[in-house]
Formats: structure tokens, C-alpha cells, sequence
């Protein structure tokens, strides 16, 4: 599924390809399954979409914003989606209710991990706003907080063993050294994920798979650390599947 990595790839992919294009004729649903979601009939898609011009293209979290001038935002993203099969939602908002639309959205009120707004003391502030008895674990922080803009389970996994700690931690009582390294790795991982066109598990505009090879998966349940050899484990939590090296991340 799109994370923020992809949506950045697919964001840049679209103004090389796209952007200053018009729009001849648009169509929605022309392969209905239910993993597709939008917010007006077909007709209305039709008549919104003849004659505009393809604008800028823009992530946020794992939405993709793409302007459609001079009125409208094509929403893409925000439901688990592979852009090439339709997955997900794609939404047609007018420009001057973006921001109410985007403030029940993924990470809504949040800011990007890889915004230059999203410093050290931001992430303290994230964390010190927490009570001493938050049980919160660190992968419920860091994939539900509102001040994170949307860090995803996928992305999760590597992010939690560059910085050595368990996904079922209590964000609480992980220690300042701690909360530096995994504040680094969360800005390093996801950089170097949008570096490489996205993690290999996902999909381009032109479905091609990311470069990023994923460290912790499903396939690696079994597999030796890099870092001390010992097998990696998966478990259930929170509704999805946790990856880790039990020996590494405490």
C-alpha cells in the first residue's frame, strides 16, 4: 500500500508526466470493485474534469494531491491502494475546501516527517505531551499520533530496527537516547525510502517496483539480523503483523 515514500514518488512521476496537460475527457469507475472510493457520480467526475489542466502534484502523507486547475484537487490515496489497479479513493475537491477535507484525513494536523518543520524539539514536544502512565505502545504513537503526518505500518518496521526498539515498547518509557536514535531513523529511513522510488513491496506511476529492499517483511520471519544473526520474529499486534529482531530491538 501507498506510504509516504510512494506518494512522494508517484507525486514527482505525475509532474514529469502530467503536469500542464488538459484534460480531454475524464471517467470514473470504468473497473468497479469495492476498494474504490469517490465522492461524486460518474457524470459529475465527466463534466469536472473536461477541459481542466493537469496542475502540480504534491504528497501528503500517503495522500497525493494533484491540482486540477484552476478549481479542483484530484485526491488520491488514504485507503490501502496500488494507484495502477484504481485502489483507493480518488476524490474531486474544490480547492477552497482542501484543508477542511485534508482535516479528517490520514495524519490529520500533522507534519511530515521528512518537513523541515518536523525537528528534534517537535518530537520531543510529540513525546513529552504524554502522561507517565500512557500506555500507548511506540508503534500506536508513532502510526496513529496527530502531530506524526502518517508513518505507516510498512515503513514502520524498518524505521523501529534502525533505531533498536521493540514495536510493542511503551513509547514512555523509551529514554531521551532512545527517542534521538529513533527520531533519526524515522527521518533517515523514510528519506532513503523516497530516494530509492519507494519500497519494493509497492508500485510506481508506471508499475514498477520501488528500490527500496525492505529489511523486516513477511518473508524475513526466520531470517538472520545483519546486525547479530539472530532469527527475526513476527507477531500480531494491533491489527496487523510487528517484524523485529528480538535480540536487537528491547
Amino acid at each position: 500500500m501507498i506510504e509516504l515514500p510512494e506518494a512522494i514518488t508517484i507525486a514527482r512521476q505525475m509532474n514529469t508526466a502530467l503536469k500542464g496537460k488538459q484534460i480531454v475527457e475524464g471517467m470514473r469507475g470504468n473497473a468497479p470493485h469495492k476498494f474504490a472510493f469517490y465522492n461524486h457520480t460518474p457524470e459529475e467526475y465527466a463534466a469536472i474534469l473536461q477541459g481542466k489542466t493537469v496542475g502540480e502534484a504534491r504528497e501528503h502523507g500517503s495522500l497525493i494531491l494533484v491540482a486540477i486547475e484552476p478549481e479542483y484537487v484530484l485526491t488520491l490515496g488514504g485507503g490501502g491502494e496500488r494507484i495502477v489497479l484504481g485502489w483507493g479513493a480518488a476524490q474531486l475537491v474544490r480547492q477552497s475546501e482542501l484543508a477542511k477535507h485534508l482535516s479528517v484525513g490520514p495524519g490529520a494536523g500533522g507534519v511530515s516527517p521528512l518537513s523541515d518543520a518536523f525537528t528534534w524539539e517537535y518530537f520531543q514536544g510529540l513525546v513529552g505531551a504524554l502522561e507517565a502512565d500512557d500506555a500507548r505502545s511506540v508503534k500506536l504513537f508513532l502510526t496513529s499520533k496527530p502531530g506524526v503526518l502518517d508513518i505507516g505500518n510498512g515503513c514502520l518496521q524498518d524505521i523501529l530496527f534502525h533505531a533498536k526498539i521493540h514495536p510493542r515498547r511503551r513509547m514512555v518509557d523509551v529514554t531521551e537516547a532512545e527517542r534521538r536514535a529513533l527520531y533519526e531513523a524515522i527521518r533517515s529511513t523514510l528519506k532513503t525510502m523516497a530516494d530509492q522510488g519507494g519500497r519494493d513491496s509497492d508500485y510506481d506511476l508506471f508499475n514498477h517496483p520501488g528500490g527500496y529492499k525492505r529489511i523486516l517483511h513477511s518473508k524475513s520471519v526466520g531470517q538472520p539480523c545483519p546486525n547479530c544473526g539472530t532469527p527475526f520474529e513476527k507477531a500480531q499486534y494491533l491489527g496487523g503483523s510487528v517484524y523485529f529482531c528480538p535480540a536487537c530491538q528491547v
